[in-house]
């Protein structure tokens, strides 16, 4: 006759959570079942070399400048707030 596994108390084997993506809801599960791989290491070098460095520094410098009028309205914002606070509690 063949010996009985001993179990501990604490563990009956019934598993309670099954982590195979059925439990997600459905439009989760698409996003879980359907995402890409990681691209290989080569891949990943090869698109980062892609630009020559006066590319990437004119991409970097359109970037900023693109960013700028932003920048600049939430400067004038926040001294427009700070010379009212000033006036206020003066």
């Amino acid at each position: 006759m063949a010996e009985d596994k001993k179990k501990d108390d604490w563990d009956s084997g019934i598993t309670v959570a099954p982590m195979t993506g059925d439990e997600l809801p459905r439009y989760r599960r698409m996003a879980f079942l359907n995402r890409a791989k990681r691209p290989s290491k080569e891949e990943r070098l090869k698109h980062k070399n892609m630009y020559t460095k006066k590319e990437r520094r004119a991409i970097i410098r359109a970037g900023m400048l693109a960013m700028l009028p932003q920048f600049l309205v939430i400067i004038v914002s926040f001294g427009i707030v700070i010379g009212l606070l000033y006036l206020w509690l003066s």
